[in-house]
């Protein structure tokens, strides 16, 4: 019985509902799926956007002076966990955060007085990070275009130097989560929480102690590792060591690299 014509380029059917592979084209697994396309988390990170911005003008119209993206969605690099981060300028003095949902997303919403904002470029310690690769969405007579070329300015001088009193404050203060991990070996789970305050300490301390400005948290053991290896190496061992007697080990040689040209603070007895 003709059944038919057939759709070149297409596999053929049976009535059993197979399918018919031609010959030299290898089988692939049944739970094979595809992976999603990349054009529609960007498709939904712009409707994302998009309303967010619309809600915005919508709630803040009259006192509105610019709107900033910023975070991994400003760098086109969200994940599936990634939220939307808008900051938003008003005229007049405001300092208030909000939380909305759009589709899947989370977006944080921070409104800041125009004058506020440019202020907090000069003397906050994430502000000039936040803006580096921001992206201006809305604005009025440039107040977002000023405040980020600002923020670019201000990140190129760097994080402000440490002093030599806070440097060995900086020390103690890391050093202190370190001993109270190691007080606490009989009892491993809280010995490890302890000592994943200090390594997180160890880390910002880095940071300061170099004169960096913070990475994303996701980017830590890759920034230290390219400008410290031997740091990156004690890090990486840390993180993935089983043994808590080898982490506390470890986090030992970790403070004396890392503190090794601070002194302690002076003895007075």
């Amino acid at each position: 019985m003709d059944d038919g014509p057939i759709e070149l380029g297409a596999p053929q059917i049976p009535s059993d509902g197979s399918a018919v592979v031609p010959p030299g084209v290898p089988l692939l697994p049944t739970d094979t799926a595809p992976a999603p396309a990349k054009d529609d988390s960007a498709s939904e990170s712009a409707q994302v956007i998009a309303k967010a911005v619309r809600y915005v003008k919508a709630k803040r119209g009259g006192d509105l002076a610019a709107v900033i993206l910023a975070g991994s969605a400003a760098r086109d690099a969200m994940t599936s966990h990634s939220d939307v981060d808008l900051l938003v300028l008003v005229l007049g003095a405001d300092n208030s955060h909000e939380l909305v949902r759009v589709l899947s997303r989370i977006v944080e919403i921070r409104y800041l007085g125009a004058s506020e904002a440019e202020e907090q470029v000069n003397t906050s310690p994430r502000l000039p990070i936040i803006l580096r690769k921001a992206r201006v969405l809305y604005e009025l007579e440039a107040a977002g275009s000023q405040l980020l070329q600002k923020a670019h300015a201000r990140f190129r001088q760097g994080p402000p130097s440490l002093t030599i009193h806070e440097k060995i404050r900086l020390r103690a203060t890391v050093l202190h989560w370190l001993g109270k991990a190691e007080d606490q070996q009989a009892d491993p789970a809280i010995a490890r929480h302890l000592l994943s305050l200090f390594l997180d300490e160890a880390m910002s301390a880095f940071y300061q102690l170099r004169g960096f400005w913070p990475a994303s948290p996701v980017e830590h053991l890759r920034f230290i590792s390219q400008r410290d290896h031997v740091m990156g190496e004690f890090l990486q061992q840390a993180f993935t060591a089983t043994d808590l007697a080898d982490q506390l080990a470890t986090a030992r040689r970790i403070a004396d690299h890392l503190f090794k040209d601070i002194p302690a603070p002076a003895r007075i007895d």
